[in-house]
């Protein structure tokens, strides 16, 4: 089992040490951020030996890092690379991807849309030429599970939190607030996999950020 941490920072609104201390408190195994500047870039390589960052002042700084003796670097997809962390746990190969799709009402809008369809073919593209025993894909995908992005993903790999959640009999944890503090609006923040479950899956809140980390506990499934 490991601990995945995904959050979307919102540039230099989050709070590096409030962001340390969640990911103290947390112990997460392996952290994905989204929107990721200078600050939260050195959160992480003060914590974890094994990372792989690109703080950006603009909405593509992104980074992974992980415990785990993993390789890590950059998945090329159009307009906002994703992140990636591939290790081996019990003996058997897991790849992870962090990734943040563009903003579908960003204007120009029609953009947006070419974007985001080029995105998720991009990353499903991606998924599918992993041969590895285990999939993880976490990060802001901009797209409740209403939204055609969700669908396409969610048909190729299963939503683990949501999962979860209809085992537990209740509704997935919403992730993303109107305003940083607002009370949370929509579940656009995701984990998905296969070879996988999800063991817990809970959102934490993460200071100046409109998102909630949503970290979720990871069993790799039984072999046959």
């Amino acid at each position: 089992m490991f601990r995945l941490m995904t959050a979307n920072v919102l540039e230099d609104s989050a709070d590096p040490a409030a962001l340390g201390a969640l990911i103290d408190r947390l112990d997460p195994d392996i952290v994905f951020l989204q929107e990721m500047t200078e600050g939260p870039a050195e959160v992480l390589t003060s914590r974890f030996d094994n990372h792989y960052v690109f703080p950006s002042a603009e909405f593509e700084g992104r980074g992974v890092a992980t415990k785990f003796d993993a390789e890590c670097g950059s998945v090329e997809i159009p307009w906002r690379p994703g992140t990636y962390a591939r290790f081996v746990l019990d003996g058997r190969e897991v790849v992870t991807g962090g990734f943040h799709m563009s903003n579908p009402i960003q204007f120009p809008w029609w953009r947006s849309v070419e974007e985001r369809r080029d995105q998720v073919a991009a990353v499903i593209e991606w998924g599918r030429a992993q041969h590895s025993d285990a999939l993880v894909l976490a990060g802001d995908f901009n797209a409740t599970p209403i939204w055609p992005l969700y669908k396409r993903l969610v048909a190729n790999w299963d939503d683990l939190p949501a999962e979860l959640a209809a085992t537990e009999g209740r509704d997935p944890d919403l992730t993303w607030a109107w305003r940083p503090g607002w009370p949370r609006m929509l579940r656009i923040d995701h984990v998905f996999g296969r070879g996988v479950r999800a063991i817990t899956s809970t959102v934490e809140p993460v200071q100046g950020s409109d998102h909630h980390a949503l970290v979720v506990d990871v069993e790799l499934n039984p072999t046959r």
